[in-house]
């Protein structure tokens, strides 16, 4: 059985400049690049997290939780908007978190029908080793690639793009 390599970018650029030169252009080339950069860090995250028994999904949300102030509870719909998921499918992760130990739904102060999502000591010592290993990972791959210098620089061109590109201003 032959196993199919993935093309390296500069090389999918080449052969599209090749056959398709008017689709080559510079912001072409950095949607690429920003896309397989995504997909390498997400991959890495995805298999990191799994380490721990984790779906990146759960991850997602044990993080979200973890960020917010004690007691690390926050109400379904605002959890919704914080994650990168449909409401169907936090339910169903919320579902298994819940029965893993990791977050606890209590009863709503002032609604007794909403149940805001808590996480648990367990669910945060999860969140806290998972999100160690994701840095640690992160930080060893991107700075055999960039210096310092570069990755302050980058990550202010990023904010300056994603704050257009998210309706703020730069």
């Amino acid at each position: 059985m032959t196993t199919r390599r993935r093309l390296a970018v500069d090389e999918r650029i080449r052969m599209r400049s090749e056959n398709w030169p008017e689709a080559v252009t510079p912001i072409s080339q950095l949607m690429v690049r920003i896309y397989r950069v995504a997909g390498l860090i997400h991959a890495q995250s995805m298999a990191l997290a799994a380490t721990r028994g984790l779906s990146l999904a759960e991850f997602e949300v044990l993080v979200t939780l973890r960020s917010v102030p004690p007691p690390y509870e926050l109400a379904p719909t605002d959890l919704y908007g914080a994650v990168l998921m449909s409401s169907g499918g936090l339910t169903k992760v919320l579902h298994g978190l819940e029965k893993s130990g990791l977050i606890a739904r209590i009863e709503g102060k002032s609604d007794r029908r909403s149940k805001p999502v808590r996480l648990t000591a367990k669910g945060r010592a999860l969140a806290e080793r998972a999100m160690a290993d994701v840095l640690q990972s992160a930080r060893k791959s991107i700075m055999r690639g960039l210096s310092e210098t570069d990755i302050e620089r980058l990550t202010q061109l990023l904010r300056k793009l994603l704050a257009v590109l998210e309706g703020g201003e730069p």
